[in-house]
């Protein structure tokens, strides 16, 4: 997780926890991996909740690591755990602040290139201001979202760009306005447009750790809380989108590799099915894909098969069919919790909610995955 300081990082993690601690219709729930951190998460929530003031943000000089384990309680309150997942959180400064050459950042470097995906924090208070063109929402886009973008120049993972404090934006603006004035913005668009034609999804997800009527905006720029009780807003969407889209990440990567390895290029034609083509690209089909993916993502084949047919569905048709999707994905999450025994089938029912959340984000919000 990358953002500015004051973006809301420590905000969001702690409203994520706090929506995701308990299982509820989404299917799932986390665990943090010590009683200590959960003691911290909740106890910044609370004072989210309760105090006048605001959470301090991660020192310059602290590396936020959470583990998280993905865990599924069934009808008979058995509980199984489906995958875990670490969370790193850097204070801003280090993506924006100046800094002596010998700074050591040789820590920040190894956990970039290692990590599987990317969120970014856009401040939705900096994007108003953006839109608004006043000189703060300028200085936001020419300074922090530049240094943003120049330190993602150096992945080829997955990129969730995060809107915070929705409840503040959509007062005044959709996001299909703010895309098109960010798609303005030379770095922003040619970014974009590399990570479309890699085959690389690129999203803009609206968020809210508080939800609406919770804080409300001074001249000074502060947010004044109004004592209203938190309701967040999609703070689990950023984390379902990150599997769904490493599987087509990595798919995209395979096919290139042994299309390059082919003496004679397979031809794509227009009446062949994605699977048909697979089987003709790699020996065994399925069987060879599961060799050549990393030990960690080598799934139960029928896990492995939705997650690849979901990420090979075109963007178009995943918005065209978004809300007869919805029920469809309802019933099989609700099939699939039937079937948890285990662990491979708590991660089989993890993928399915998943599945159903992002799809739930192309439904109300069809432009949140970016295209040029």
């Amino acid at each position: 997780m990358l953002g500015p300081s004051g973006s809301g990082k420590t905000v969001f993690l702690s409203s994520l926890y706090k929506k995701l601690s308990t299982q509820s219709e989404l299917g799932f729930f986390l665990q943090v991996d010590t009683g200590e951190k959960r003691k911290r998460l909740n106890n910044i929530y609370t004072q989210v909740a309760a105090d006048e003031k605001w959470p301090a943000g991660t020192k310059y000089s602290e590396v936020s690591e959470w583990t998280f384990t993905c865990r599924v309680q069934t009808s008979d309150l058995s509980i199984y755990d489906g995958c875990s997942f670490t969370y790193l959180d850097y204070a801003g400064g280090r993506i924006t602040d100046e800094a002596e050459e010998e700074d050591a950042s040789s820590e920040f470097d190894d956990k970039f290139k290692a990590a599987d995906a990317l969120l970014i924090l856009l401040d939705g208070q900096k994007i108003c201001a953006l839109m608004r063109k006043e000189k703060i929402g300028k200085v936001w886009a020419l300074n922090n979202l530049r240094n943003m973008i120049d330190v993602m120049q150096g992945s080829r993972k997955p990129v969730h760009f995060v809107i915070s404090k929705w409840d503040i934006v959509e007062q005044n603006y959709t996001l299909e306005q703010i895309r098109d004035r960010l798609l303005e913005i030379d770095e922003f668009k040619n970014l974009v447009k590399l990570r479309n034609q890699a085959g690389s999804p690129v999203r803009l997800i609206p968020v809210s750790a508080v939800g609406k009527g919770f804080a409300i905006p001074k001249p000074d720029g502060s947010m004044e809380k109004t004592g209203e009780l938190p309701k967040p807003f999609q703070v689990e969407v950023p984390l379902a989108c990150i599997l769904p889209d490493m599987i087509q990440v990595m798919m995209k990567e395979l096919i290139r590799k042994r299309q390059s390895e082919l003496e004679t290029p397979i031809e794509i034609k227009p009446n062949i099915g994605f699977w048909e083509f697979l089987g003709q690209l790699f020996a065994n089909g399925l069987k060879t894909v599961q060799e050549l993916l990393p030990r960690k993502y080598r799934f139960a084949d029928e896990t492995l098969e939705s997650l690849i047919k979901w990420a090979e569905t075109p963007a178009q048709q995943k918005i065209d069919f978004a809300e007869r999707r919805t029920e469809e994905l309802r019933r099989e999450q609700a099939e699939s919790l039937k079937k948890v025994e285990d662990e491979e089938t708590a991660l089989a029912h993890a993928i399915h909610c998943f599945v159903s959340i992002q799809n739930q984000l192309v439904y109300r919000f069809p432009e949140s995955e970016l295209r040029v």
